[in-house]
């Protein structure tokens, strides 16, 4: 963790001010863990950091090019980054020593600040007789960058097939952005990404090939046991108008929550400076980056409330801005 101490300055009134008010937070380095390049966290990290330092200059915020949710809590735990994009699913799992965390756990992360909905984005060519995702029997299919959230939450739907990793299939660890051209190339079957929609690297080969590229959800049956057994999974569709060549809304797809997280050493001043330049500046996040608009006063809970606590930091905040009581 990289500290630099400075003095303290001032700190204006909010309208939502308590009678104990925060101090400003000390200068200090913090790095935020996104994703690979190709992904939707990295921009939006980037985003994040401008929009806090513009407001905040004394945190000085550096985006980092990581291998996604699960190389991110694991940068947390070795104390190497101090604020971490996550999903709600892969941070309760490592709260829990559960799934990829199984005798691992990892507990030294609060929440910070819930935001946009991420969903299940499976897609190959017309061209690979692949119609479901069943036909991924003896198949290569890329689950994003080592680390990423692809991995578990890959290898858990493919099981619901009775389809084994490595013996059934086998995973390639590509970034999102190497994964069009892995598929047109013949490098892989078909490529997983967990993001919003639209995202850069579908947009990418849908510009090219549109209606060629097939989008694979689970059947219905499939989806309704999988939510029930992850409850913090939850329905959605990929919209139509997304990517090129694909008017129709696509059914069956899933999703979790984008998380803002945080390492526990994290000053309380700094995390309530950080939500608050998030949730205060929203219009100038929306405007760095689009998919930002999901991260607003309305969403600021979500993901978090109920499955993890909040930074004492961005509590004080959100109690004192009336989103928590």
């Amino acid at each position: 963790m990289r500290l630099i101490v400075t003095a303290a300055l001032a700190v204006a009134l909010t309208p939502f001010a308590a009678s104990a008010q925060m101090p400003a937070p000390k200068q200090q380095f913090m790095s935020m863990a996104t994703s690979s390049v190709g992904g939707s966290w990295f921009p939006l990290g980037g985003a994040m950091a401008k929009v806090i330092g513009d407001a905040y200059p004394q945190l000085k915020i550096t985006a980092e090019v990581t291998g996604g949710t699960a190389d991110n809590l694991k940068l947390l735990k070795n104390g190497q980054v101090e604020l971490a994009l996550s999903t709600n699913d892969m941070a309760y799992l490592a709260a829990k020593g559960e799934g990829p965390f199984k005798g691992a756990a990892i507990s030294n992360f609060k929440g910070l600040l819930g935001g946009h909905a991420i969903i299940w984005q499976v897609y190959t060519l017309k061209s690979s007789g692949i119609r479901s995702l069943k036909d991924f029997k003896g198949k290569r299919l890329s689950l994003g960058a080592a680390g990423s959230i692809g991995g578990p939450t890959g290898q858990i739907v493919m099981e619901a097939y009775g389809l084994k990793m490595n013996t059934d299939w086998k995973p390639e660890y590509l970034g999102h952005g190497d994964g069009p051209g892995a598929l047109l190339d013949g490098r892989v079957d078909g490529v997983l990404i967990i993001s919003s929609a639209p995202t850069a690297a579908v947009t990418d080969i849908t510009s090219r090939r549109g209606e060629e590229v097939v989008f694979l959800n689970p059947e219905k049956e499939i989806l309704d046991k999988l939510i029930e057994k992850h409850p913090y999974w939850f329905p959605a569709v990929i919209p139509g108008g997304a990517y090129k060549g694909h008017p129709n809304d696509i059914p069956n797809s899933f999703g979790s929550a984008t998380i803002l997280v945080a390492h526990e050493k994290v000053s309380d001043e700094a995390a309530y400076a950080t939500v608050k330049a998030l949730i205060e500046n929203h219009g100038k996040l929306v405007a760095a980056n689009a998919l930002a608009k999901e991260w607003s006063r309305e969403n600021a809970t979500r993901g978090i409330a109920g499955v993890m606590p909040f930074h004492p930091g961005a509590e004080k905040y959100l109690k004192e801005a009336g989103v928590l009581k």
